[in-house]
């Protein structure tokens, strides 16, 4: 079967979300974790936290975000300093502040500042790389002119998603231009982009017979028994949920709610087909009694 990488998600597949998929769903070979970055010349303490080996059971590859040489050799040697030999440059994220600024997928219109940042860290050593990137950030032909900066770091593997930053998640996919990357690359590619189901990844699969795998988001985070409806109960998720309540509860102190502020962000994506009425008693919980309350009999009516 092909291989099944765990997309980043900021705010919801943090190393929490990461092992309690792991020990109750599991069936993904990496998970990779939301991007680090740095801030007013310093790493953020919360992106470091969320890579301690300590603090991760299930296996992770980090990706740093940075424009800058200087800041992606930061992070990129803090991380060797814990151990990791494999981190994935960001250069998909899509969001328009962070594109703004020549980062995530914003870089790739700059091909030979690309070049530049990425023939510095080449020559870090044993430290090898993943890419993670969109076809462009305004065209879907700009990968083109950052293929050869890309082949500086002889990534183990690059994931591509065939859209470009300015749509976002929306519009469609640009296929002409992912087949030709398919073809053009001298790297493993891993397909990235819109898959909701097991069907979803067999499809893909048979179209493109020489991917080295598929990375799954969004559709991982609605519904983390995907790869295994089979075998998957109303008990499963209510686990899956609960080691995920237990560890936010255990990293915040701030109080009911801090721990609720962050669960929500868990129901934004998950389970999106639930029983409305109890989705929006889960949204309104102002305690949590309340919202105990609603998720267990949210799980007594949730049907697999």
């Amino acid at each position: 079967m092909i291989e099944i990488h765990a997309a980043p998600l900021q705010g919801v597949t943090d190393h929490v979300w990461r092992n309690a998929h792991n020990m109750v769903f599991g069936n993904i070979v990496c998970y990779h974790v939301p991007f680090m970055r740095v801030e007013r010349g310093e790493l953020r303490r919360r992106d470091v936290n969320d890579v301690l080996p300590d603090n991760n059971s299930a296996p992770i590859i980090p990706q740093i975000l940075a424009c800058k040489p200087q800041d992606m050799g930061m992070m990129i040697c803090t991380l060797k300093d814990l151990g990791y030999r494999r981190v994935e440059i960001n250069l998909g994220c899509p969001h328009v502040p962070i594109m703004k600024k020549r980062k995530g997928c914003g870089l790739l219109a700059h091909p030979e500042e690309l070049k530049d940042a990425f023939s510095q860290i080449a020559k870090i050593d044993e430290v090898r790389y993943t890419v993670k990137m969109r076809l462009g950030a305004d065209s879907e032909w700009q990968w083109r002119d950052a293929l050869p900066a890309l082949d500086i770091l002889n990534p183990l593997y690059i994931t591509i998603h065939p859209r470009i930053g300015k749509q976002q998640y929306q519009g469609e996919l640009h296929i002409d231009a992912l087949e030709e990357f398919l073809t053009a690359s001298q790297h493993p590619v891993i397909y990235n982009g819109d898959i909701t189901s097991a069907a979803d990844i067999d499809k893909i699969a048979e179209k493109y017979p020489t991917l080295a795998g598929v990375m799954i988001g969004r559709g991982l985070a609605a519904d983390p028994g995907l790869l295994s409806k089979s075998s998957c109960s109303a008990e499963a998720y209510r686990r899956f949920h609960d080691l995920i309540l237990d560890g936010t509860m255990a990293r915040f102190s701030g109080g009911d709610h801090q721990v609720l502020q962050h669960m929500m962000a868990l129901w934004e994506m998950f389970l999106p087909d639930a029983p409305h009425k109890l989705r929006k008693r889960i949204a309104k919980s102002r305690n949590m009694s309340q919202y105990t309350s609603a998720c267990n009999e949210l799980f007594s009516e949730l049907n697999c």
